[in-house]
């Protein structure tokens, strides 16, 4: 599953888990409904502050690590 792909399987679940609509995600983000939408669809390809921000909104964060040969 590549980055984007598992960025958007956490967002679903988070939003599952969670009760909360694409509406309310998107005010927290200071976007409208239809991006998080377009965005779980995997319509559009986010920007890094995007996904900064739906992060931080989820509580979660990406660790960079270097990757094991």
């Amino acid at each position: 599953m590549n980055l984007r792909d598992r960025l958007i399987e956490e967002c679903r679940t988070y939003r599952r888990e969670n009760g909360v609509t694409q509406r309310e995600l998107g005010e927290k983000l200071g976007k409208h409904t239809s991006a998080v939408g377009r965005f779980e669809i995997g319509a559009i390809d986010p920007r890094l502050k995007f996904v900064q921000n739906l992060l931080n909104a989820m509580g979660k964060e990406i660790i960079i690590v270097d990757k094991v040969r």
